[in-house]
């Protein structure tokens, strides 16, 4: 089947969803041509972004590399701690203008932490983000294979289904030749950024 076939398909098979209680005295004298019905698979897609293994490696890598900014950040804001008390305690003994300007450097530094922290949680958003995005471009070319093996003309995610067949649901075989395909993915972590 052809990608324009399966696109006037999918166009016909929401026509015929969308127009089923508008036109129920024309649908009922005229039958439906075979061309016209939809073959439908269900895709539980979260479920699988929570059972692949590569997305589980993805998650162990990116709360390890969470956990090493945490212990970092955590070290740097002891050694602020104690400058800021270093700070306080020579507060009386220097002249005010050399106490400002330690506490105008002091700041500076607070400064330079905060956007050093911020950086470090944009780091992993980027990688996280660019991780899922590759992990979900294998997974919609498995999709569209399995879609195409089984000859289906219209592909829901399961969280938009109420109801369906139990042979419709076609998640068990994505999540195996997804594991297959990609058992593991390697987050790009670009700390430089």
């Amino acid at each position: 089947m052809s990608i324009k076939q399966s696109i006037r398909n999918v166009a016909v098979a929401v026509a015929i969803i969308s127009g089923l209680g508008l036109s129920t005295d024309v649908q009922a004298q005229e039958p439906l041509a075979t061309e016209t019905l939809a073959n439908v698979m269900i895709v539980d897609i979260d479920g699988i972004l929570r059972e692949a293994s590569a997305m589980r490696d993805v998650n162990k890598q990116l709360k390890e590399r969470q956990q090493a900014y945490q212990q970092e950040i955590e070290t740097r804001q002891q050694a602020l701690r104690e400058e800021d008390k270093q700070l306080a305690q020579q507060r009386t003994l220097l002249a005010a203008d050399v106490f400002q300007e330690k506490q105008k450097a002091f700041q500076q530094k607070v400064a330079a932490f905060q956007k050093f922290a911020q950086g470090r949680n944009r780091v992993l958003d980027e990688a996280r983000a660019v991780a899922s995005g590759k992990f979900q471009q294998k997974l919609i070319e498995i999709v569209a294979d399995l879609a195409e093996d089984r000859e289906s003309t219209l592909v829901l995610r399961k969280s938009q289904v109420i109801l369906h067949a139990k042979g419709m649901n076609a998640s068990p075989q994505i999540l195996e030749r997804i594991n297959a395909e990609l058992p593991t993915l390697k987050v790009e972590f670009k700390e430089g950024s």
